[in-house]
Formats: structure tokens, sequence, C-alpha cells
């Protein structure tokens, strides 16, 4: 007689939890990379650590934007980045919409950019990877896309840049932090690039990966 085929991980809704997560007592971290929680009453769910900060820090930069909030960290000493004049020039097309999310950047003459402050939400990134990433996208693009799509690919990219990354080992206090701002977001199963966040496995998909049904 045939087997059936194991089910399948299937992208994970958070509409379907019946408890909440954070009440289980048992999470860990896997693989420098994967957060495995235990879902009450029969759950397991396995996260991307960076995948899913990435989507926290956007909407946080999301909400920070929609209302106007600018929290920046003024630089003491200013990065800069060099590049040939008509690319600066490309770049400095969009000072209002870079300043709309924090990022001042001036033109320091001869092709030279210069970034004074950056959104403070980012924290110890790098200011100077972020103006670089930044420029990236910038020149990579044909046509310069409209206002609301610029908007949302460079807030996708700084929160990028700034997300935990697969590899960083975290505390036990990160991963709560973590689980806990997840429960705060409102479109949790999706990175911004439409990447999944999580994977959940039943104890039924599990017993019939085992061969136990």
């Amino acid at each position: 007689m045939a087997t059936q085929p194991a089910a399948a991980p299937v992208p994970h809704d958070p509409g379907t939890e019946p408890y909440s997560y954070l009440r289980s007592p048992r999470a860990l971290q896997v693989l420098d990379c994967y957060l495995v929680v235990e879902v009450p009453p029969d759950e397991v769910l396995f996260l991307d650590q960076h995948a899913l900060h990435e989507r926290i820090l956007f909407e946080q930069l999301q909400e920070r934007v929609r209302e106007g909030h600018r929290e920046t960290q003024r630089l003491l000493i200013p990065e800069t980045v060099e590049l040939p004049a008509r690319q600066a020039a490309l770049v400095l097309e969009q000072r209002e919409a870079l300043a709309e999310l924090g990022l001042e950047v001036e033109d320091f003459g001869g092709g030279t950019l210069r970034l004074n402050s950056y959104p403070a939400l980012l924290g110890r990134q790098s200011p100077k990877a972020v103006l670089q990433a930044v420029v990236d996208y910038v020149l990579c693009k044909e046509r310069v896309p409209c206002r609301e799509q610029l908007l949302h690919d460079l807030l996708s990219l700084m929160a990028c840049h700034a997300a935990v990354r697969a590899g960083d080992r975290l505390t036990t206090e990160a991963i709560a932090a973590l689980l806990a701002q997840r429960e705060l977001a409102q479109n949790s199963h999706h990175c911004p690039h439409g990447r999944p966040t999580s994977i959940r496995f039943s104890r039924h998909d599990l017993e019939r990966h085992f061969k136990r049904v």
C-alpha cells in the first residue's frame, strides 16, 4: 500500500494561532539563524530571525515617516561617499525623499556626498554603509520610481541593513524582545521583500514526516 507523502511546511499565517506563543517558555535559536518556538497546544513555529527583524524595523520606520517623526542621529563626523559628478547629481535629486527618511545628504563638492544625520532607529548600523546602500539603489535604477515606491524601497533597504543577520548569536533577552515585537507588527508573516518570516508545523505534520500516523 502506497504511503502518503509527508505534508510540506506552509508559510505561517499568524491569524491561525489559537494562543500566543509568548505564553510558551520554550523558545530557542538554532543554527544562529532561526528561532524555534513551541506554540500551544500542538504546533512548532520556525522563524527566520533576519526576515522577522527586517519586517519589524520596516514597519517602525514606516510609521515614523507617516507620522512625520524624524528621529535622527546627528553625526559628529559626517560620512562621505565620492562619486562621479553625474551620479552624485542623481542621488541629490532625491534629497527631499531621503530627508523624509531621516537621511540628511548634501553636496560636498567635486562629486562628494556628505551624510550629516541618519535615522536613530538604525542604532549602531554604519551610517556610511547605509548611505552607500542608498546610493547603489538609486544608481541601479534606469528610471526613478514614483515617490511612494521610492520611499518603500528605501525603507526596506534601511531595515534590511539594520536587522540582525543570519549568523548573529542572540541572547535569551534578544529572542524574547524579537518575539514580543512580532506581536505588534501588522504584517509579520512576510518581510518587506515578500519572503516568509516563518514556517509552521503542526504535531500532525511532524508525525506524518516521521511516519507515526
